[in-house]
């Protein structure tokens, strides 16, 4: 079955009317089953356009961005995302074999961002170094220096490389160098500040910061007689820190063993600290969990924006890993 919508959408600048931010998208949709709906929307969610509602429409929108597409059909929901610029773009959208790809022609980021995928998926497939793929993400950094998909390929290049402090320096430098302009994208305050957070946490001062347990009293970390401490930074919505819990608890013989003090802290707030007290209670977690307070939280200071976060530190409170990754904690422990 084929069908085609053509949308067509003009973005209005306050005061004056620019070509340059005009946004015209002609759909092309190809699928081999019945479709309900096509809904279109940006991340930061003032847009979003069903298209069956209504297949004409304004919207104001200056940012070179990522869109998603959301195909839905009787059985399932199909998802994909895009980086769109400002231009007239032809879009073809195909959902075959339970599949959806899409295809753009005419927009420049587009092509840049299916490059970058190409090349990075090429790289992991080879089982290529980290050498190579470092140097390979740098160079489509400075390839896309100039827009926000820079961002992107930044937060690839900080996760390949959490404790490479000369790395993280080198990227923070680049980013620096970005035009104000850039950095005022939304897409930036996630990269600069887990950037910013990481090459300044060389040592942690626990004893500056109180938590609060499920009865609300308050509490400090103290390490006691063990060699390490283990903080946890998490929170309820974020599935794959509830998956890192269950390995957590297999694991926790292993962790005491080896002197290994473990904190789970959790950033939930607001009716989602109920939320918090029914899972710990149904879970049973055998270590340490507190909750940060809203005020003057160690989540906050140290500027952590992504979940799961750990933070090894030792006996004097240095950082001796911090990562998003529970495996690089394991293979700095020894723990298998």
């Amino acid at each position: 079955m084929k069908f085609t919508l053509n949308l067509i959408a003009f973005i209005s600048i306050t005061l004056l009317f620019s070509q340059e931010n005009e946004l015209n998208l002609s759909i092309d949709i190809t699928s081999d089953e019945k479709i309900e709906s096509v809904d279109f929307k940006n991340f930061r969610g003032n847009i979003t356009y069903n298209f069956n509602e209504r297949t004409n429409f304004n919207f104001q929108n200056e940012l070179t961005e990522e869109y998603l597409f959301e195909v839905k059909t009787k059985d399932s929901l199909f998802k994909e995302k895009v980086w769109l610029d400002h231009g007239n773009f032809n879009i073809n959208l195909s959902l075959k074999s339970k599949s959806l790809q899409i295809k753009v022609v005419g927009s420049e980021i587009f092509d840049k961002t299916v490059e970058y995928n190409n090349g990075y998926k090429k790289l992991n497939s080879e089982n290529a170094s980290d050498e190579e793929i470092s140097k390979f993400l740098f160079k489509e950094l400075n390839k896309n220096i100039d827009n926000p998909f820079s961002y992107f390929i930044g937060l690839n290049i900080l996760f390949k490389n959490q404790n490479n402090r000369e790395v993280l320096s080198q990227l923070m430098s680049i980013i620096d160098s970005q035009p104000e302009r850039l950095k005022s994208h939304y897409t930036s305050g996630l990269l600069t500040k887990t950037l910013k957070s990481k090459l300044n946490s060389g040592n942690i001062n626990l004893s500056d910061f109180t938590f609060l347990d499920q009865n609300n009293q308050e509490n400090k970390i103290f390490i006691g007689s063990n060699l390490y401490v283990l903080l946890d930074f998490w929170h309820t919505a974020c599935p794959p820190c509830v998956k890192d819990h269950l390995e957590i608890k297999n694991l926790i013989d292993t962790f005491k063993e080896k002197k290994i003090k473990i904190v789970s802290l959790s950033s939930d707030q607001g009716n989602r600290i109920e939320t918090w007290k029914k899972y710990l209670k149904s879970q049973n977690l055998p270590w340490t969990n507190y909750l940060e307070k809203e005020t003057n939280s160690l989540t906050d200071n140290l500027e952590i924006r992504i979940f799961p976060t750990y933070i090894l530190l030792d006996k004097q409170n240095n950082v001796i890993v911090y990562t998003n990754s529970l495996s690089e904690i394991k293979t700095k422990l020894e723990i298998k």
